[in-house]
């Protein structure tokens, strides 16, 4: 049992190391609007260009787990998952505790 308990330690990690790694890729449409067609007038102005800068929007959500109570935050969708998969190792939780008692 402990090798499983190091092994999902390691693998959050993993992930939450490769999740900061990440970086977002802006698509081609978006990265050609009015910043391009200023750069081509004459009066092309530096404060112009963080006028029109595209803004990017982070949909999040996570999971805390304090004792068996998850708290759930985020506003997305990847909160709702976040959710299942804290009550499904909840229960696994529960499941693996009860059973190494008989």
């Amino acid at each position: 049992m402990e090798i499983i308990a190091v092994a999902l330690i390691v693998i959050g990690i993993f992930f939450v190391i490769r999740g900061l790694t990440e970086r977002m890729e802006i698509l081609p449409h978006e990265e050609y609007t009015y910043h391009d067609r200023l750069k081509r007038r004459y009066d092309y102005d530096e404060e112009m260009e963080e006028e029109f800068k595209p803004k990017k929007k982070v949909k999040a959500g996570g999971v805390v787990l304090i004792g068996p109570i998850p708290i759930v935050f985020g506003e997305s969708r990847y909160a709702v998952y976040a959710l299942i998969l804290a009550i499904i190792l909840m229960l696994l939780s529960l499941l693996l505790m009860f059973s190494a008692n008989l």
